[in-house]
């Protein structure tokens, strides 16, 4: 098993550039124009820019998916899903564009580990597949990852490791290239949401603290994500499930022309979930204080965004359990090229969009 992981290593360490199922790209991609697509559950939305800028965009456009294609980012039919983005692609006029993509955040995994000091950046993926399974733990084999320096002392070296199933992020890449899609980049949801808010930051003179404590939060129509954010560094991402059937939440046309999600089942079961979610994020605040053994680490930043349509009320609630008034993007920030604002469900698309220049 060692020695196989070794050569893997080696295979790895040679082919690395060429790769385009890498789960974390820290550089920036050449600036061009590229096309960047997200798949979720119950939706498929693309974004085209002419450059990576906060309003380059060309071209937007989504397809919900029905039930049964795609559960908790596990695409369960691969015809029907490759069928639809056939569609897409034809529809949107995106075909042998490049793309780049999102990994889905119930499989991505990050953990800070501590490594000898005197293994070499260029060995360290080397190191770390031959640990994997003894002194390194994941929950799925055949991993792919990432790494991020954070620290280094005499002794040790401290390592952010970015990690997903090998299968899953190809899956992923090949329905993409089936369908005439050339992927270039995956990325993780929550890093395409703070890198929105640092170019909305920098544009707007905020004024925010140098590396804040920023806690990231998408709220999206069955699923939550949470995601702690410090000096810059993605330290730690979770995803709850909420419990709430997609035949649950219709779709009408909202004030601005375009069609909304709307909830049409039990109200007090949506309210109950949603406190349910609250006692996670409480939770996931605990777990980081306790890590870094500060009961009291204050929240610099917190960050709002999804699909839910009801975000407004999900901010005051916050407000009152954690005592800071979320961040949540305003639609005059963004606009496309021919000056139509960009919808709040398509902040996700844009922010991986800024990958290519950021």
């Amino acid at each position: 098993m060692r020695a196989s992981r070794a050569n893997r290593a080696a295979e790895d360490s040679h082919v690395d550039n060429e790769r385009i199922d890498r789960l974390v790209r820290t550089k920036s991609l050449p600036k061009k124009k590229m096309v960047s697509i997200v798949i979720k559950d119950h939706v498929i939305r693309y974004m085209d820019a002419k450059k990576p800028s906060l309003r380059g965009i060309t071209a937007i456009g989504e397809h919900y998916l029905p039930p049964g294609i795609i559960n908790e980012g596990k695409i369960m039919d691969m015809e029907r899903l490759r069928s639809i983005l056939r569609n897409c692609v034809q529809k949107w006029r995106i075909a042998n564009r490049e793309v780049q993509f999102l990994v889905p955040d119930s499989f991505v995994i990050v953990r800070k580990l501590d490594i000898p000091a005197h293994i070499e950046d260029e060995e360290i993926k080397g190191y770390l597949y031959l640990e994997l399974g003894t002194k390194i733990h994941l929950p799925f084999d055949n991993p792919i990852f990432d790494i991020d320096l954070l620290e280094q002392t005499e002794e040790k070296k401290e390592i952010l490791l970015f990690a997903a199933p090998e299968n899953v992020v190809t899956e992923y890449a090949q329905v993409l290239k089936s369908v005439g899609l050339k992927s270039v980049a995956a990325d993780v949801s929550s890093l395409a949401i703070y890198r929105l808010f640092i170019k909305v930051s920098d544009e707007l003179d905020m004024g925010i603290p140098e590396g804040p404590l920023t806690l990231s939060i998408q709220f999206d129509l069955q699923s939550v994500t949470v995601s702690v954010i410090h000096h810059h560094k993605l330290l730690l991402i979770r995803q709850f499930k909420m419990n709430l059937a997609i035949d649950s939440w219709d779709r009408q046309v909202d004030k601005y022309g375009t069609l909304t999600p709307v909830w049409v089942g039990d109200k007090g079961h949506l309210n109950y979930e949603i406190n349910v979610m609250m006692g996670e994020i409480d939770r996931v605040i605990s777990y980081y204080r306790s890590l870094i053994n500060h009961s009291e680490a204050e929240i610099d930043m917190i960050i709002l965004t999804g699909d839910y349509p009801y975000l407004d009320d999900i901010a005051n609630q916050m407000q009152q359990s954690i005592g800071k008034e979320p961040y949540m993007f305003t639609q005059d920030l963004f606009d496309t090229q021919s000056k139509e604002l960009i919808p709040p469900r398509y902040y996700l698309p844009l922010g991986l969009s800024l990958k290519g220049g950021v």
